[in-house]
This record gives structure tokens, C-alpha cells and sequence, in this order.
């Protein structure tokens, strides 16, 4: 969890530094362009991994007799994604009425077989508990990209800027993962064993592509109702709001699945560590998510100026409704670790008209802000989802409903609090101090707070960062400069 959060760290400084000097080199048209392609290449994406990383996870003792079929799943699959991609990129510039898409999806394509080769490593360092080595990795490749991204922007690729790192960077994790597995992985396809994959591997790739359709259906909506601008001042808004929370909740999942496949014998033990899961989740990402929110218009106006005033409620509102979702990566990876794979798509798939009924709404009532209304509000309700995860391990809604309530009155008392004192005369015209007042009182208000709602919740953190701390320090105090060994 400590390295999970550290990558967190890292990742929202990349963003956030990456997002100021982007939003200064590019337009809002540019982030429109690359929303609108990742409107297409995100779906496509969903082809390299048909779900086997989720069915191969539970038979982690014989992972590397099924490493050369899932090689061969998963690069083949990938190849054939990227030559679509590349095949509809006029149909889609047509439907969009934006020519420019044509070539930049035909560089996104490039990315995806190659991002398939890291698959299967991945897929054994997971199983080997290695995950200091992906969180370090990880946020290795966020530093890097960011400072691509904007080098490129800065020399005037526009929305290419966002593209052309991408095979680099895929290539190179392919590399790394390869060699830190080397002998993991069986390179023969042995085909006569594919058929007993592609039976368990239906129902969760039919899950992954209702989940990219979700994903991806607020951008797509936008850019069929609204001009490029528009959809850029939503996705500069969606992408400074979620991919710090989503990568945190991402990588949690990424962790917490094989643990949870180890407790497939004992059920009640994986439903308790899956539920702990979702109460640390929520209780260190709500109260973030909500200073997020509050601080939203300061950082806007102090970093970024005018041209971007239009996204700070579309930060503001799915900063919020984007913390309720962290809980669902959590809770769905519960279900994938107990096999319910025909269950999770089934919800998957009712959820699929309610996302697109609010979000239409929202869309024509209010377009930008209006579309970012509507998916926070579906957020919200994957409470129900959450509380369905969790019946079926026989949790109890009274203790589904002990992941939300504590925290988000601590966090909403304290962001609220601290937000309302910001617009007081003294600091009303000063966004820097704004920012320190909500950062700082927030935060210390919710640390009293959750610790006297739920002291529980507060050992654990506690304890959880401690012991971290403790064990860095322990090696620390072990290590030898070269003179003190000289003198021993």
C-alpha cells in the first residue's frame, strides 16, 4: 500500500507539472483531438488482454506451463487490433468530422502490439508478489512520459505530443518486463490448450469491453454533440481529476488480485481482506479527491489562467464522483478473484444504458460541466455494485455501507470547512493562499476527524506507514559507508 501511494505521489506531481506546462504549449482543440482518439484506441485496446491475466492468476501454481498459449493470446489478438485501428481511423474522422484523426490514430495503433508484449510478464511479476519492482517501474514511466510529452508539445507536435511517446514506452516496458522474467516464460503456442482458456477468458474480455465503452462513452458523446474545444475542456478536466485517483485504484487491483486468488480456498478470508481493501481505498482517496475539488478553482486560475476557467467544474465533479468508482476497481477485483466472471459482466453490461442515459443528459443540458455531472453521478451509483460484490460473499450491507459513511462525512467536513474559509475576504483574492488553507487545514482536520470516527481505520494507516517507515529505516542504519569499513 506504502508504494502504491508513493507511486500515487509521483504520478499526481507528474500530472499536475506535465498539466501546467501543456495547458501553456497546446490548445484546447489539441486535447480534444487525443480525447477523441482515445475515444477509439482505448476500445481496441481491450483486444490485448482478453481476460487472461484474471483466469491465469487463479492457477498461479502452473502460470508458466499457460505463459506460451497466453503469449501467443494475447500478441495475436493485438496485432489484429492495431491493423482496425488503423483500418476505421477515416470512418471515425468522418463521424467525428475531424480529419486529423486518420493520422493519429494510425500512430496510437503502433502502441498496441507492442503494449501486448508486456503482457505476460506482467502477468508472472504479479504473481511473484513483485510489486515494488512494478510501483518503482511505474512511476518511473509516468516521469518519463510526462517529460516526453511535453518536450514534444514544446517543439510543436500538437496533439501528436501525446502519441509518439507511447511505442517508445511500450517497447521499453516490454524490454524491462522480458528481462526481469527471463525463464519465466515458454515461448511455444502448444494451440490444443487455447481451448480451455477461451471458454473462462469469454465472459471477463465481453467485461473489459463494456468497461472501455463506459470509459470511453463520455468523450464519445461530447465529440458527436460539441466542437473540439469543448471536448478538450473536458478531457483536460477528466485527465488532471482522474489518472492520479484511477492509477492508484488501478495498481491496488493489479496487487490486490493475486492475493486474493492465493485465499481461493478460504472464501470469508478473501471477502475480509477484499473488504479492509475497500475501507483503506476509499478512506486515504475520498479526502484527496475532495481537497482536489475544493482547490480546483485556485490551481485553475494561479497556474493555468482564462483559457481554462471552463474545466474547473468539470474537475470539481469528477474529482468527486472518480473516488466512488476507486471502491468498484476494488470490489470487482473481489469477483474476479472468485471466478464470478459471468456475474460481473452482467452487471457490466446493465450499467452500460444508465452510463449513457445520464451522461446524454448531462451532455445536452450543460455540455463540458453537464457531461461531467452525469458521470460522477453514475459514479455514485456503483454503490449498488459494490454492495452486490460483496453479498455474494455473504458481507453484509451494513458493513458495505462502513466503507463510505465515516469517511465521506470526515472528508466533506473537512474540504467543505477549509473550501468555505478560503472564500473568506483575507484570502479570497490570494489563490496561493487558498491553496495552503485548504490543503493544510483540510487535511489536518480530516486526520482528527477519521480518527475519531473510525479509530480503526486510523490504526491501520497508521500502522501500515509505520512499519514502512520503520523497515527503511532499519536499512538505512544496516548500511556501511567505505570509510567505516576501512576503520572496521
Amino acid at each position: 500500500m506504502v508504494f502504491l501511494l508513493a507511486q500515487d505521489v509521483v504520478g499526481r506531481a507528474c500530472v499536475f507539472v506535465s498539466q501546467l506546462l501543456l495547458a501553456m504549449l497546446l490548445r484546447p482543440a489539441d486535447f480534444g483531438l487525443i480525447g477523441l482518439t482515445y475515444t477509439v484506441t482505448n476500445i481496441a485496446w481491450t483486444l490485448t488482454n482478453i481476460g487472461l491475466e484474471e483466469v491465469l492468476l487463479r492457477r498461479r501454481g502452473a502460470l508458466t506451463l499457460w505463459s506460451g498459449p497466453a503469449m501467443w493470446m494475447s500478441v495475436g489478438p493485438a496485432l489484429i487490433a492495431g491493423i482496425l485501428v488503423v483500418a476505421v481511423s477515416p470512418l471515425a474522422a468522418a463521424v467525428y468530422d475531424v480529419p486529423q484523426l486518420t493520422g493519429l490514430l494510425a500512430v496510437a495503433a503502433l502502441s498496441i502490439p507492442l503494449g501486448a508484449l508486456s503482457i505476460v510478464p506482467g502477468m508472472l511479476l504479479r504473481a511473484q508478489m513483485r510489486f515494488r519492482t512494478t510501483a518503482l517501474y511505474g512511476a518511473a514511466e509516468s516521469v518519463v512520459q510526462s517529460s516526453l510529452t511535453v518536450f514534444l508539445a514544446w517543439s510543436g507536435f500538437g496533439a501528436y505530443s501525446f502519441l509518439l511517446p507511447m511505442p517508445l514506452l511500450a517497447a521499453a516496458k516490454a524490454v524491462v518486463w522480458w528481462y526481469l522474467t527471463s525463464g519465466g516464460i515458454r515461448l511455444a503456442p502448444r494451440p490444443t490448450r487455447w481451448r480451455y482458456l477461451v471458454g473462462d477468458t469469454t465472459y471477463a474480455f465481453a467485461t473489459r469491453v463494456t468497461i472501455a465503452m463506459i470509459g470511453q462513452g463520455a468523450t464519445f458523446m461530447l465529440g458527436l454533440l460539441a466542437k473540439d474545444a469543448t471536448v478538450g475542456i473536458y478531457y483536460f478536466g477528466f485527465r488532471f481529476a482522474a489518472q492520479p485517483l484511477l492509477m492508484l485504484a488501478g495498481n491496488l487491483s493489479a496487487v490486490l488480485y493475486p492475493v486474493l486468488a492465493q485465499y481461493k480456498s478460504d472464501p470469508d478470508r478473501q471477502s475480509q481482506a477484499a473488504l479492509k481493501a475497500c475501507k483503506l481505498v476509499f478512506s486515504c482517496l475520498f479526502p484527496l479527491a475532495c481537497l482536489q475539488a475544493a482547490a480546483a478553482a485556485p490551481v485553475v486560475s494561479l497556474f493555468f489562467g482564462g483559457t481554462w476557467s471552463a474545466s474547473i467544474p468539470v474537475i470539481q465533479l469528477l474529482s468527486v464522483g472518480l473516488a466512488f468508482d476507486s471502491v468498484s476497481w476494488t470490489s470487482s477485483t473481489l469477483m474476479w478473484a472468485v471466478g464470478e466472471f459471468r456475474s460481473l459482466f452482467l452487471y457490466s453490461l446493465v450499467e452500460i444504458p444508465i452510463f449513457f442515459a445520464l451522461v446524454l443528459t448531462g451532455s445536452l443540458l450543460g455540455q463540458a460541466s453537464g457531461t461531467a455531472a452525469g458521470v460522477s453521478l453514475f459514479y455514485v451509483t456503483k454503490i449498488a455494485f459494490v454492495y452486490l460484490a460483496f453479498k455474494k460473499t455473504g458481507v453484509s450491507a451494513r458493513r458495505v455501507a462502513s466503507i463510505y459513511v465515516k469517511p465521506f462525512l470526515a472528508s466533506a467536513f473537512s474540504a467543505g470547512a477549509s473550501w468555505a474559509i478560503s472564500l473568506l475576504p483575507p484570502f479570497s483574492a490570494r489563490p496561493v493562499a487558498q491553496l495552503l488553507l485548504v490543503g493544510l487545514l483540510g487535511l489536518m482536520l480530516y486526520l482528527g476527524l477519521i480518527r475519531w470516527l473510525a479509530p480503526e481505520i486510523w490504526m491501520d494507516l497508521r500502522e501500515r506507514f509505520c512499519a514502512k517507515w520503520a523497515q527503511v529505516a532499519a536499512r538505512q542504519s544496516l548500511r556501511i559507508t567505505p570509510q567505516e569499513a576501512t576503520r572496521v
